[in-house]
């Protein structure tokens, strides 16, 4: 489970209304509404980003990660290429965030347009791979 990740922008407010996405909440509300109103089930805030994993109430294993680049003003899409199609468990969030240290790269979104793809195992610290 786990391995390489994809960190694919889906919407940038950048050059949007100075209004639109200005605050978290109102960012965590495009994004909802892109995605349809999935239950926010995490939520975890850093000075320069915030993470949230996204699900279908009703489906356990329907989870997705988007983290929000406050400088940038961006929301990526974070998955994996694991086979994980269906998308991810509450369970899947818990190992990601404490057996492969996925919050070290969250709180760095910068990170997430490095130039070689991180790769996030169980056990190990992110690291970055040909």
């Amino acid at each position: 489970m786990f391995g390489k990740m994809n960190a694919t922008p889906i919407v940038c407010f950048r050059h949007a209304p100075s209004s639109v996405g200005a605050s978290v909440e109102d960012a965590v509300a495009q994004l909802l509404d892109l995605t349809e109103h999935p239950a926010i089930t995490k939520w975890v805030q850093f000075p320069k980003a915030l993470l949230l994993f996204l699900m279908v109430p009703g489906d356990p294993e329907s989870g997705a990660f988007y983290i929000y680049d406050r400088h940038s003003r961006t929301w990526f899409w974070v998955d994996f290429e694991d086979d994980r199609f269906g998308g991810y468990s509450l369970a899947d969030y818990e190992r990601l965030v404490r057996q492969c240290r996925f919050l070290d790269i969250v709180e760095s979104p910068s990170l997430l347009r490095a130039r070689k793809p991180w790769t996030l195992q169980p056990g190990c610290r992110p690291r970055q791979t040909a």
